[in-house]
């Protein structure tokens, strides 16, 4: 049985539960609501491969490696040298900062929407229950 399985059947049919925070013995806690599909992912897809993670740090030595030689090698004075070596220090500082915020901002929108879901559901739940 794959992972995907496992979490709709452990989500399928929640059992009510009796908290001293919900009123009712049919409340249902948001843990135990049914994930919808396109947020049930397995987590075995969160991980990269080693193979992917080899490859990702051999890119950047690589690029860095070929960055430092190309400055090196150029004609020019030391103080042009040295001013395009600080300049693709900040380069890569400012590519690992605009890529963790955009990362961030996405897990951020994707829990937001996760808990907006939750509640949407609870609100048909109770609505499904009243009518």
């Amino acid at each position: 049985m794959d992972v995907q399985t496992r979490r709709f059947r452990r989500f399928a049919e929640p059992t009510p539960t009796t908290t001293p925070d919900s009123p009712s013995p049919h409340a249902m806690r948001i843990a135990d609501m049914p994930t919808p599909s396109h947020l049930a992912t397995p987590a075995a897809n969160a991980w990269n491969t080693g193979a992917w993670l080899s490859f990702t740090y051999a890119q950047f030595g690589v690029a860095a490696f070929m960055a430092g030689l190309g400055i090196w090698f150029l004609p020019v004075d030391t103080m042009v040298k040295g001013y395009m070596l600080m300049s693709n220090v900040f380069l890569v500082g400012a590519a690992f900062t605009l890529a963790k915020t955009v990362r961030d901002e996405h897990e951020a929108k994707r829990f937001a929407n996760r808990i907006e879901e939750a509640r949407t559901e609870k609100l048909l739940m109770e609505v499904g229950r009243v009518s």
